[in-house]
């Protein structure tokens, strides 16, 4: 199966399984709902249109609250359906994250607090992830860039130099996965997560395809891509815990971000050709151990048999406290969350990775 059907298959079994007003006013459901925007854009269909204007018009309906990075990321869907349509209820959702990223309070310098004033917040210490970098700073670009927003772009373009100077580990280029203010200092230190590498590389990539002549950000990118091109597994993929080989376990959403991270800088003429290899056999990787129930036929949105992508880790928070409260150290909170099918960051980050994969090979044009 070619990488882009692959996507397509696992999206519409992911749709046929998921009511679009079910799906929670949350960065996952934000994340998997935008990815299925791409491929409509990707492939110039509609297939994905009614589930994502049924998620939207739930959540306008219902009333939403922006209070943190993640309750900011559903915007990403809104400002599409804003482009595509021009009603002002996608505009007026797409405008309160808009007011979050400017008149939330910074924790340093220009960071927001990861939690930001929700209840969350209230949990957990004040602190920055590298989370914030896709559900906030890639949708503060895009908003930018279309209105011209200056404010906007300043914020935007400020975020991977101060991820860098706080979360970035000088010696190998890695990132951590966040940064406490009462430590005053990232943490867990010397842990680097596959996932939150991905979301960096991805996010530097789509910041800079709003923002193509941003020297600053372009040099972070190209940093961390060559940072992770030894940390790949010989079979393609990536550890969740990248610096602890052979010790946890391969995750697949964390491969497919860095992939279409590495290929989207190729295809914008940033990478070279060793970025796109490597690419290549990560999606390649991840479309392999797709798993296949050819008794489940969708015949609509399409014409793919169920499919469902695996190893996907759930949740991960750097945290001091496993399930059933035991007190451990941090290692643990990576190595040992559980993984599912079909997880929604998963299915999404297997789309961003396709659709690159598909400008980089010309598969349509039969140069596979």
């Amino acid at each position: 199966m070619k990488p882009i059907d692959a996507a397509l298959a696992v999206t519409d079994t992911f749709v046929r399984d998921t009511r679009a007003e079910d799906m929670a006013w949350h960065w996952g459901e934000a994340l998997v709902q935008w990815a299925a925007f791409l491929l409509d854009n990707a492939a110039g269909s509609l297939r994905y249109r009614t589930w994502n204007s049924a998620y939207a018009d739930h959540h306008a309906a219902a009333g939403v609250t922006v209070d943190q990075s993640d309750s900011c990321a559903p915007a990403l869907v809104t400002n599409e359906l804003y482009r595509k349509t021009g009603e002002e209820t996608y505009r007026t959702l797409t405008d309160q994250s808009v007011d979050y990223l400017k008149h939330e309070p910074r924790l340093v310098e220009g960071l927001i607090n990861h939690n930001g004033h929700s209840r969350d917040s209230k949990d957990y210490p004040k602190s920055v992830w590298v989370d914030s970098l896709m559900m906030a700073g890639v949708f503060g670009a895009m908003v930018a860039s279309d209105r011209d927003d200056g404010e906007l772009r300043d914020f935007a373009l400020s975020q991977g130099p101060l991820f860098a100077k706080y979360l970035r580990d000088e010696a190998g280029g890695l990132y951590h996965h966040s940064w406490w203010k009462v430590l005053g200092r990232p943490y867990p230190r010397n842990l680097f997560w596959g996932r939150g590498n991905g979301w960096v590389i991805l996010s530097f990539a789509m910041i800079l395809e709003c923002f193509p002549g941003d020297t600053e950000t372009r040099r972070l990118f190209e940093e961390l891509a060559a940072a992770l091109l030894p940390r790949q597994r010989p079979d393609g993929w990536f550890d969740t815990v990248m610096n602890r080989p052979g010790d946890n376990y391969r995750e697949s959403s964390a491969t497919a971000l860095i992939a279409a991270g590495w290929l989207k800088g190729f295809n914008m003429g940033i990478l070279g050709d060793e970025y796109a290899a490597a690419g290549r056999k990560a999606v390649e990787a991840l479309v392999e151990a797709l798993e296949i129930d050819e008794k489940q036929a969708y015949p609509s949105p399409g014409e793919y048999p169920a499919a469902f992508l695996p190893e996907t880790s759930l949740g991960t928070i750097p945290t001091f406290i496993m399930p059933y409260r035991l007190p451990v150290g941090p290692y643990p909170g990576y190595k040992y969350v559980k993984k599912g099918k079909n997880i929604s960051w998963g299915v999404a980050a297997l789309a961003f990775a396709a659709i690159e994969h598909e400008k980089a090979f010309d598969i349509a044009g039969g140069n596979s």
